[in-house]
């Protein structure tokens, strides 16, 4: 008979995406894998694999928690193309204001940390920024440069670097208006 689980999965599954987020895959190490998530080596092995396979749910979290309600906002057909993405970029400003924002994109790190090395990661992670990019598309449609997703895409991406970075408010602000200003 299988041993119930003594742990609530979602905030296991929350302090991965966190550990991975802000230490990268091989930053993160198990003793602040089982620190963050109070969860002992085996325990986290039986219950959600590897190394690697707890990357893919830290990952798989990052996507269902920031990038899908992202999504669905810029597929929100009661608000007008130019608002979409006004408030897509409105999230960078937000973020820059938060500890985890200076942890950048978990998307963007795992493309530039593991992607290279693990085509598994690489093909996850370009799938779900391919997501980003096709709602972008939807967002413009009914703005006055609907071609401008790859440099709105580009923009926001490239937003969230630098956040990581250290980028002032004031910037991406700017970074907003003059995104905004090719659309409008």
């Amino acid at each position: 008979m299988a041993r119930h689980r003594e742990f609530d999965e979602d905030k296991v599954l929350d302090a991965l995406r966190d550990v991975f987020w802000q230490y990268g895959y091989d930053g993160a190490s198990y003793a602040q894998i089982m620190a963050a998530t109070g969860l002992q080596k085996g325990s986290l092995y039986a219950a959600f694999g590897d190394k690697k396979a707890l990357y893919h749910k830290a990952i798989a979290r990052y996507d269902g928690d920031a990038v899908s309600g992202a999504v669905k906002m810029l597929k929100d057909d009661t608000l007008s193309g130019e608002q979409r993405i006004s408030r897509l970029m409105d999230a960078l400003i937000k973020d820059a204001e938060t500890p985890q924002g200076r942890w950048g994109c978990l998307l963007c790190n795992a493309a530039t940390d593991m992607s290279p090395f693990d085509s598994e990661i690489e093909d996850k992670v370009m799938a779900i920024k391919q997501r980003v990019k096709s709602a972008i598309k939807t967002a413009l449609k009914t703005t006055s440069n609907p071609n401008a997703t790859e440099l709105v895409w580009a923009a926001y991406f490239g937003g969230r670097i630098l956040i990581k970075a250290g980028a002032t408010k004031a910037t991406l602000r700017a970074l907003k208006k003059q995104v905004l200003s090719v659309i409008a």
